[in-house]
């Protein structure tokens, strides 16, 4: 379900901080700081079954760190698609996230996702209208979950994170709250489609603005943030340029 917003796309001068949203509404958005019926039911079911699969509960630290109002730009590590339903199980926001396109090709599963905060992107190269959706959402004074990576990465192979974090954060000025999760490998590997019991941890940061001067260097900086909360085990690499 994470993906990244690809490269960093020209979207011209735009509105600041403050000013509204966007001229185009990205689908699956909402700025009243609300969730559907439907997001609230999806949330609650979950709750549950996190507290299933997780052995002994999510372990989770820094929980406190989470700002509880104001745009909040959250930035995550990705080890398994179990990551966005463990986040929105346990993090007390209301959440929006960038979802790949190819999911919403299902009209049963597009009308799912519409309804539950997600925001289609097309992968690979820049997608203007979901990444004016994701800054509407954040100028909005929302909290939006992106995993920059792009892609699931293996233990100890975290990958660079893509541009689009750090377009996001410097165009928002949205706090940005670094987290990172591990176990969820061993919950939901790549081609199972059943999840099964494991141990869950979720470390969340503290809150920050980054000091980048372009993109690249803002994305560089967030990433290096969310090694820091990651077991040394799942980021020999994470430091490496």
């Amino acid at each position: 379900m994470a993906v990244s917003t690809g490269p960093t796309p020209d979207l011209g001068p735009g509105p600041g901080p403050g000013r509204g949203p966007a001229r185009q509404q990205s689908p699956g958005i909402r700025l009243d700081g609300s969730q559907s019926a439907l997001l609230n039911l999806t949330r609650a079911v979950l709750r549950v079954t996190v507290k299933v699969v997780a052995v002994g509960g999510v372990q989770i630290e820094g929980l406190s760190n989470i700002p509880s109002v104001g745009p909040l730009l959250i930035c995550s590590n990705h080890v398994s698609n179990f990551d966005p339903l463990v986040y929105a199980a346990i993090l007390p926001r209301v959440l929006h996230a960038l979802t790949k396109a190819e999911l919403y090709d299902n009209a049963v599963m597009r009308a799912f996702l519409l309804r539950c905060n997600c925001i289609p992107v097309r992968r690979g190269s820049p997608d203007r209208l979901a990444v004016r959706g994701a800054l509407a959402v954040l100028r909005s004074g929302g909290a939006l979950l992106l995993f920059p990576e792009g892609h699931r990465a293996l233990p100890g192979g975290m990958l660079e994170f893509e541009p689009g974090a750090g377009y996001l954060a410097l165009r928002s000025g949205a706090a940005v709250l670094p987290c990172a999760i591990w176990g969820t490998e061993q919950v939901l590997p790549k081609r199972r489609l059943v999840p099964r019991r494991a141990r869950l941890s979720v470390r969340v940061g503290e809150p920050f603005r980054p000091t980048g001067k372009d993109s690249v260097a803002t994305s560089s900086e967030i990433r290096a943030r969310v090694a820091e909360l990651l077991p040394e085990r799942y980021r020999p690499s994470a430091d490496s340029d």
